[in-house]
């Protein structure tokens, strides 16, 4: 890190890629707000295909609310591989960038995102070089199995933005 007191500065940035992976793969699996509202612009048609292959297609006109749902992007199998588990590497190599949508897209996409990035890299950066992170042993857990644990701590609640239910970490200076 090149700035004082061992914080990283913001020519750093571009340097935290394995930072920045884990902080698009935590808000792929847990995005800050559960749709983005849209208006069409002019009358349309929306295609739209399930599972099994079949479509089905909707007209759409002028002045329709429409919301995207982020988590159905997010989560679809189509665009992501293994799309329920963490795997912050997929944000490394080649991804699907139009199926991750956490900012929305286009000309009304979220004027924070440079931001949230740059302090979010930061943020992290900081606490992981200082802090050993741990889920804390409660005693009612000793014998679940991983999975069990997983889904405990990241068990969030879905309102105006998504939330943690419980965030039982420990954090042991280095």
């Amino acid at each position: 890190m090149s700035s004082l007191n061992g914080m990283p500065a913001y020519e750093d940035m571009s340097r935290f890629t394995r930072s920045l992976a884990v902080l698009y793969e935590t808000i792929r699996l847990f995005p800050p707000a559960p749709y983005v509202p849209k208006v069409a612009a002019e009358d349309a048609t929306l295609t739209v295909s399930n599972a099994d292959g079949g479509k089905t297609t909707f007209p759409v006109l002028a002045g329709t609310n429409i919301r995207l749902h982020i988590p159905g992007l997010h989560y679809n199998p189509r665009y992501w591989k293994d799309p329920h588990r963490f795997m912050p590497e997929r944000f490394l190599g080649d991804w699907p960038k139009d199926a991750f949508i956490p900012f929305s897209q286009g000309a009304r996409a979220c004027l924070g995102r440079r931001f949230f990035e740059t302090e979010g890299i930061a943020i992290v950066t900081m606490l992981v070089s200082r802090y050993k992170i741990e889920v804390k042993e409660e005693p009612e857990f000793a014998g679940e199995t991983f999975e069990e644990r997983y889904a405990r701590v990241t068990a969030f609640g879905q309102g105006l933005t998504t939330a943690p239910l419980r965030v039982p970490l420990v954090f042991k200076r280095r």
